[in-house]
């Protein structure tokens, strides 16, 4: 029960609460913030309405044309409201290179969480990101508060909407909200006009290449209480709103029997957790840091952009924050200075020059579209708690810097330092206390911070920065895109195959996936070997033969052939015919011609249909041989087949799947197909001689004796081809053939080698990835479930053909059509393709017109410049930017253009592609390193050994050491004998073993 003092005592906090209040003595009292009206609209205790958007940047790279394009589109945006009474616009940005680490694990965080979900042992990899790109970068965050002020209204309609508000608190006999939030401090009035300056602000900068997003109040109140106490503040954090549910509170708290205490908490409370403390005049402590507020107090003539603040600082690696209000209605705050200014002009010639100043401001507003407006700018540092020096040091760094800026003027005390402090906190308050001046709009936002380049990816497991250190992250394959074919084209040594690692490795780990994607590489050398062995060690010893490398040879323990069909089928499907027509009719184009003979296509089409129904069950299919796969004898005797002289491959395969051995059934069918000497003897059955026996060849022959003559030579030339299949990939998903011993260069015969080997790695590797649930119906009725389980699989599974080197192709005109359809078809099948290469005249104009990704590693000859400039549309700062900036790797990175395309329009930037010593040793694939780095794998494991060789070669070779030893060697001995390399390898090995041994955390070795 309540006591007859309880109203008593009520009515002393209440009191107290006011005048602690009043007098600017609670945290609270600073915070102009009350509830939250609607969805994205927040509610200030004077009725105000505010909405922040979230500004990531813009999608292209900014050059003069480019930044007056934007700073003239963002000034006609914001002049119209604030040559209006009753607006303001908070400008936030803040800069802090500790909290970088955070930013790269909350962007990492899916791709973490999908590497433990698929058993893979990276966390070395993902701790080094985090530590080595720490170096080049820091946390930006952008923000636009919008504010829509109660005197927007006129004096007659905010009397009316006053009254109207008593008049409900009356009827409704609405308590005192002492402890809870006012859910009625909104204006109702002032809805319209504020809804229809944020949707107007979205649209128009949406519509300037600038990329931002109107934020939920949850979003909003988290980025707020972020800037205010960001290392109270956790990831998960969510403020307590109207209609969400009301936390467990005390009663006793709230005023009048405790009813608001029922209510959501207050948002100044929630916003800031932990109380402030004023140490002296320019120090405040928040928590754990304490902060210096700066303000600029007078303004440079020559105004100069953002960026050349943001340069003046990146070498302080200070964090520090600035927040620009700029409120509509400027030259009221000037009206008494021009009314006496005008009174004592005649005394005074400073009074005149203010006079004449006022004049011209009002000059501005009247006769141009430009608003003057009211603008106040604050700045704040801060440091760990304890730490005052180190404060001290980077409010002068700061200070220096803003001084620089145009010749600022700034001050660090202003009275109240947490009243300076609040100033420059994102949506914290309107009331600023920094000193104001008074500009026209177009010269404030060309100050403004908009030129930071944006991503499109919020999330990635691929982190690129810009070269001046924002994070740019990004995600191969994902929903930003409608198509995912990426072009990369360099000369050697570009840092192309890093990239291409890069992104093969970032598609493994894409957030939300259950099993390894599909991945074929095909490559020329080792390039992509590195990875898989990055893949392999870091499965379980059960899961390794998911990932395979494979160096493929022309032998028969090689054979692939390109007639398999899937399990049970008797025909081929739609795709694979198709795939089979390309790979004939490119048998059958003589050599050093881009095209075959007129009829081949169809001839080949005719010629697949027949050996397939001649092969089938109604057809003459090949009988069952014992002593040819002795597996499947075995298995076979001990099922109790009983076989005769009429006993089929088929009829053995249907027995085996039915029996439940997938694996031996596969075995098997491998006997029922087709092969290639099949093709050869069916071209000269009657069907094909009555269509075209009469048809000649340019040489003079007839067409089926060309074709057939061509068909031998391709039997007796690839001895890959001639059998049945021995190469199997099994149930490997990532897997990369290196074709550098099939795939050679240098004459006729050498480039259509080359074709038929990109066609053939093509079919072994993606064949499967094309199958569809349409086409189940023509599978035999006993194999449908399996492939309907199979196909299910692979359609949801991220797919991805990679064509290395792809310039040995040029003289391949069915590699590149079968690359065209794949590209065409894509998005059908979840599909994605990349073509790497050292020109960009290594691609068909097509391929270029469908290209998505676009990598440009080097910059290469003036004239390739100019025609990458034409091709992609680059604008003049892009083409600048290729010309000076985009380079190989060096230290801190590979610097190169990119150019994407994706949902929200063509996103272009300067990009640094930074990998870590680990990663380098993962990805390298020169010999001496890859041989050091399978060794030590071998004694330490794949974790430990990636981290002595990134302590002790950061670079991420071990190559320029071992020649040096063997250059030793040789001044010693006078011949290196072949395979010295390999003891100067082993000898290392123990020298790292032996020091590893001493100290696990080595970090020198001696040369």
């Amino acid at each position: 029960m309540r006591s007859f003092m309880d109203p008593v005592l009520d009515g002393l906090d209440s009191f107290l609460a006011w005048f602690s209040t009043e007098l600017k003595q609670t945290v609270e009292s600073y915070c102009d913030l009350e509830t939250a009206e609607d969805r994205h609209t927040l509610v200030a205790r004077d009725g105000s309405l505010l909405s922040v958007v979230k500004f990531y940047g813009v999608t292209k790279l900014i050059g003069t044309e480019e930044f007056d394009r934007i700073h003239h589109g963002l000034t006609q945006s914001l002049q119209a409201t604030l040559k209006r009474p009753g607006y303001a616009v908070q400008v936030f940005f803040s800069y802090d290179r500790d909290a970088v680490r955070n930013e790269i694990s909350e962007v990492l965080g899916p791709a973490k969480a999908t590497a433990k979900r698929l058993n893979l042992e990276l966390d070395d990899l993902f701790k080094e990101r985090g530590d080595y790109l720490s170096r080049y970068c820091a946390h930006e965050e952008l923000f636009f508060v919008l504010w829509t002020r109660p005197y927007a209204l006129s004096g007659e309609q905010l009397s009316r909407a006053s009254k109207e508000k008593i008049r409900i608190i009356r009827e409704s006999k609405i308590p005192p909200f002492q402890n809870g939030q006012n859910l009625i401090a909104a204006i109702p009035d002032l809805r319209e006009s504020h809804n229809s300056f944020v949707r107007s602000f979205v649209n128009d900068i949406s519509s300037l290449s600038m990329h931002c997003a109107l934020l939920d109040v949850h979003e909003a109140l988290r980025a707020i209480r972020n800037s205010a106490d960001p290392e109270f503040t956790a990831t998960e954090w969510k403020p307590v709103l109207p209609g969400d549910k009301v936390p467990v509170r005390e009663l006793s708290e709230g005023a009048g029997g405790g009813l608001s205490g029922l209510m959501w908490p207050p948002l100044a409370r929630q916003i800031f957790p932990r109380d402030a403390q004023t140490i002296d005049l320019r120090t405040a402590r928040v928590g754990d840091r304490i902060y210096t507020p700066i303000f600029i107090e007078l303004f440079p003539q020559d105004i100069k952009t953002f960026m050349a603040l943001l340069s003046r600082t990146l070498p302080t690696n200070i964090p520090w924050r600035m927040s620009y209000l700029i409120e509509s209605g400027g030259l009221s705050i000037l009206g008494f200075k021009s009314a006496m200014a005008s009174i004592l002009a005649w005394s005074s010639a400073h009074n005149a020059l203010i006079h004449d100043a006022v004049k011209l401001l009002r000059d501005v507003e009247i006769n141009t579209d430009d608003a003057v407006v009211k603008l106040q700018v604050s700045l704040a540092t801060w440091a760990p708690e304890g730490n005052l020096s180190l404060l001290r040091t980077r409010a002068a760094e700061l200070s220096k810097a803003v001084q620089g800026w145009g010749t600022c003027e700034v001050s660090e005390v202003c009275g109240d330092v947490f009243a300076g402090l609040a100033s420059s906190i994102l949506g914290f308050t309107v009331n600023s206390i920094a000193t104001p001046s008074v500009a026209p709009l177009t010269d404030v936002v060309y100050m403004l911070p908009f030129t930071r380049p944006a991503s499109a990816w919020q999330y990635g497991a691929i982190l690129f920065r810009s070269p001046d250190g924002k994070l740019w992250p990004y995600q191969p394959g994902s929903s930003q895109q409608t198509t995912w074919i990426d072009l990369i084209y360099a000369r050697p040594g570009s840092g192309k195959s890093v990239l291409s690692n890069s992104l093969n490795l970032a598609l493994c780990l894409s957030g939300g996936i259950q099993r390894l994607p599909r991945i074929a590489i095909i490559d020329v050398g080792p390039s992509s070997s590195g990875l898989i062995s990055l893949l392999k060690e870091a499965l379980p010893h059960e899961m390794r033969h998911l990932v395979a490398y494979h160096r493929l040879r022309m032998t028969s323990d090689y054979s692939i052939n390109p007639f398999d069909t899937q399990l049970g089928c008797r025909f081929p499907s739609a795709q694979e015919r198709g795939f089979l027509v390309n790979f004939i009719t490119l048998l059958a184009t003589p050599l050093g011609a881009e095209r075959p003979y007129d009829g081949v296509s169809d001839m080949a089409g005719l010629v697949i249909d027949e050996m397939y129904k001649l092969l089938s069950d109604q057809g003459k299919p090949h009988p069952y041989t014992r002593s040819i796969e002795p597996l499947v004898d075995d298995l076979l005797d001990e099922m109790g087949f009983v076989f005769d002289d009429h006993t089929t491959w088929w009829e053995v395969t249907d027995a085996l799947f039915l029996a439940g051995f997938t694996h031996e059934a596969m075995l098997s069918q491998r006997f029922a197909m087709p092969l290639l000497a099949d093709v050869t003897s069916l071209c000269r059955t009657q069907i094909v001689e009555d269509l075209y026996g009469q048809v000649k060849a340019p040489t003079g022959e007839p067409l089926i004796q060309a074709f057939g003559r061509m068909m031998s030579s391709a039997i007796r030339e690839y001895p890959i081809l001639a059998n049945i299949t021995r190469f199997d990939i099994g149930d490997a998903r990532v897997v990369s053939l290196d074709l550098d011993e099939v795939a050679k260069s240098g004459g006729d015969a050498a480039d259509r080698q080359t074709a038929v080997m990109y066609m053939l790695a093509r079919y072994a590797l993606a064949r499967h990835y094309y199958l569809t649930e349409d086409a189940i119906t023509d599978f035999p009725e006993s194999y449908r479930e399996y492939h309907r389980r199979r196909i299910s699989e692979i359609r949801e599974d991220a797919k991805r053909i990679v064509y290395d080197e792809f310039h040995r192709t040029s003289k391949a005109r069915a590699v590149r059509d079968q690359v065209i359809l794949d590209m065409r078809e894509g998005r059908k099948w979840n599909v994605q393709i990349a073509l790497i290469s050292q020109s960009l005249d290594d691609f068909d104009p097509v391929m270029i017109e469908f290209g998505t990704s676009i990598f440009i590693m080097d910059a290469g000859p003036e004239q390739a410049i100019r025609k990458s400039t034409e091709i992609f549309g680059l604008s003049d700062t892009a083409q600048t930017a290729l010309r000076t900036r985009v380079h190989g790797p060096k230290e801190g990175g590979a610097t190169f253009l990119a150019q994407f395309a994706t949902k929200s329009g063509i996103n272009t930037q300067l990009l640094t592609n930074t990998i870590g010593p680990v990663e380098l040793w993962s990805f390298s694939t020169t010999a001496e390193d890859a041989r050091t780095r399978n060794k030590l794998y071998q004694h330490l494991g794949p974790q430990a050994a990636r981290k002595v060789l990134s302590a002790l070669f950061p670079s991420g070779s071990v190559k320029s050491l071992v020649e040096s030893r063997l250059a030793v060697l040789k001044e010693k001995e006078g011949l290196i004998e072949e395979g010295s390399d390999l003891g100067v390898i082993d000898q290392l090995v123990q020298e790292i073993m032996a020091a590893y041994a001493k100290n696990p955390d080595v970090r020198s070795l001696s040369g």
